[in-house]
């Protein structure tokens, strides 16, 4: 059974929606027990209240909450019994395979860091989030862990979300591409241009640069580019998802309708992992719904029992940091 703890406290949308996901995620899943970590006496009262109280869910409590205007490093040191910070070491002790935070994403980078360490001899963790695209879901890497990467780290970025990719959409050879301002591999900038040639030489699946304009074509099951970039992208898809859900889908065919949401509503994705930690960590954004907690426990799930970091530190072992 694999084991996802979850920090019940760090969501802006309190602990009762947390818990209210949790609970519909393990009535689908046979194979999979929560670790609520947060105060013990709010977060048994909620269990209780949504019908909870016979499913595999372990409450863990915790004094202290990591807030987001909380100073990432600072916080660990300050708020030692925090619950995003125990959520960690669960998994660090073996006590679960996957640790989930919804709260201050800096202050999970820098548990799992602190924590878990890296995978390997990777350079910097990649927070790789899935998002639509007509020609199917890729993965971006890196959607904002980092700023002002080398060309190497690209590099290393692009080897961790193809074998994200390899295990998510079950592809032996994922096509690899690089956000770039044109076609042309001299484009970009000198390290966008030097990580181009680092990755046409990379054994990987490389189809060359693409364009911004090119993002919801797809064509692609990986997208690299710096964190800077990734997260205006990111931004950019939640932003364009809700004016079309507000502007046209209420005009669409139920079917359609669901189709739309399946594929751009933020929910179904909801846990994007931090690839290059030697572990499964994910971020979740902090106004997660109850609906985005329920998709979350089944992603964390799948990847942890994959053991994608393990297989990251193996792809990665022969690569300069």
């Amino acid at each position: 059974m694999m084991r996802v703890a979850l920090d019940a406290m760090g969501g802006d949308l309190g602990p009762s929606v947390v818990v209210e996901g949790v609970v519909a995620a393990l009535k689908g899943l046979k194979d999979v027990s929560v670790l609520l970590v947060g105060d013990e006496a709010t977060l048994k009262a909620e269990v209780e209240r949504h019908g909870g109280q016979d499913l595999p869910i372990e409450v863990v409590h915790t004094s202290q909450v990591v807030g987001m205007d909380d100073h990432p490093v600072a916080a660990l040191k300050s708020k030692p019994d925090s619950s995003l910070l125990k959520c960690v070491m669960l998994q660090k002790q073996g006590l679960a395979d996957a640790s989930v935070s919804p709260g201050n994403s800096g202050a999970m980078m820098a548990a799992s860091l602190t924590v878990l360490g890296r995978a390997g001899k990777i350079s910097r963790p990649a927070v790789a989030p899935v998002l639509p695209s007509l020609g199917g879901r890729y993965i971006l890497v890196d959607a904002g862990a980092n700023k002002d990467e080398k060309a190497s780290q690209l590099a290393q970025f692009a080897h961790c979300g193809a074998i994200l990719a390899r295990e998510t959409f079950k592809i032996d050879r994922p096509r690899v591409a690089l956000l770039n301002m044109g076609e042309e591999e001299e484009k970009g900038t000198e390290v966008v241009a030097e990580t181009y040639q680092l990755l046409k030489n990379s054994g990987l699946n490389f189809i060359g640069n693409i364009e911004g304009h090119e993002l919801i074509k797809g064509g692609f099951e990986v997208l690299v580019t710096g964190g800077f970039t990734g997260n205006i992208v990111l931004k950019l898809y939640e932003g364009f998802g809700a004016y079309i859900s507000k502007a046209f889908a209420p005009t669409m065919p139920p079917e359609q309708r669901a189709a739309f949401d399946n594929a751009w509503c933020y929910e179904a994705n909801s846990a994007a992992p931090l690839l290059g930690i030697n572990g499964a960590a994910f971020i979740m954004h902090g106004r997660s719904s109850a609906v985005a907690y329920q998709h979350a426990i089944g992603i964390a799930a799948d990847i942890a029992r994959s053991a994608v970091h393990e297989r990251i530190a193996a792809d990665v072992k022969s690569l300069e940091s």
